[in-house]
């Protein structure tokens, strides 16, 4: 599996300037069951740890990017909600490694992540 940190690289606005995440529209949490097409578009996880995030949807904040997914931090009790993708980009991890994006994620329906299928 290739990864990319975005703590050290460019992933952030690398991730900003892919064309599915500037199509994407922000749903918000109330939405998720009527939207049986919501996709995992991206993938972020702690290479220290267990904690994952796969994101379908944003919305901008200023220079910020307000993201909608299914948010594990590792603890056991995953669940939808919003991570800032500034938070993950400043979280520099144990031994420094920070949060990674996995580069070779498929996109796939966020039931198939909630349901438990990704999950290792």
């Amino acid at each position: 599996m290739k990864t990319e940190t975005i703590y050290k690289s460019d992933a952030y606005p690398q991730v900003q300037n892919t064309q599915a995440f500037r199509d994407m529209i922000m749903w918000g949490c109330d939405g998720v069951k009527d939207k049986p097409d919501l996709q995992a578009r991206w993938k972020f996880f702690d290479p220290c740890g267990a904690a994952t995030w796969y994101i379908g949807d944003y919305e901008r904040w200023g220079d910020d990017l307000k993201m909608f997914g299914w948010c594990d931090v590792g603890l056991g009790y995953p669940e939808l909600g919003y991570v800032m993708l500034s938070d993950l980009a400043a979280f520099p991890g144990a031994l420094g490694l920070g949060i990674e994006r996995d580069i070779y994620w498929d996109v796939c329906p966020m039931s198939e992540v909630m349901s438990g299928k990704w999950h290792s």
